[in-house]
């Protein structure tokens, strides 16, 4: 395996880690435009229709709030990491709207981490992301498993070989 001195390996995430993956800005035309082509429900298209549905105007689909924090966390994460591949997202939740306007924010800690069983060069990450806006009100939680590699192949035992 070809080490790149710069990357994040699976030796060097800790358990206990949080970090803060920064926010971005939420526009009413991205909540439109991401909506007429993924999730195209009047509450997330139509101000008019919106304005007279639940939340009393447009709100974000939350597959674009997903997909908004996703993007924050490979900016601030993954893009180091020496990732191979996502596992599985779990216990995905949304528990307010995001509304145009809104900042949303993004905070990863990392519950777990263990050696693969079926592959000694790499190891699984566990990790729970929390997405706020700026009132303070988390709106998405979910739970994501990662597959990274380790700097060095394990034994049959998950240490170093």
């Amino acid at each position: 395996m070809s080490e790149d001195a710069d990357a994040v390996y699976f030796e060097d995430v800790e358990p206990g880690t949080v970090i803060d993956c920064g926010s971005t800005a939420v526009t009413e035309r991205d909540v439109v435009e991401f909506a007429e082509e993924f999730d195209p429900l009047p509450m997330h298209t139509d101000p008019d229709a919106a304005a007279e549905g639940r939340f009393g105007g447009l709100v974000a689909s939350g597959y674009h709030t997903l997909s908004l924090s996703v993007r924050l966390l490979v900016e601030a994460v993954r893009r180091d990491r020496a990732v191979i591949a996502g596992l599985g997202i779990d216990d995905v939740r949304w528990h307010a709207p995001v509304r145009p306007g809104d900042e949303i924010g993004v905070v990863d800690e990392i519950l777990d981490t263990r050696p693969s069983e079926s592959d000694p060069e790499t190891g699984i990450i566990h990790e729970s992301i929390t997405v706020t806006n700026d009132a303070g009100e988390t709106v998405l939680t979910l739970e994501n498993h990662e597959l990274i590699e380790r700097r060095e192949r394990a034994d049959e035992t998950g240490e170093p070989a």
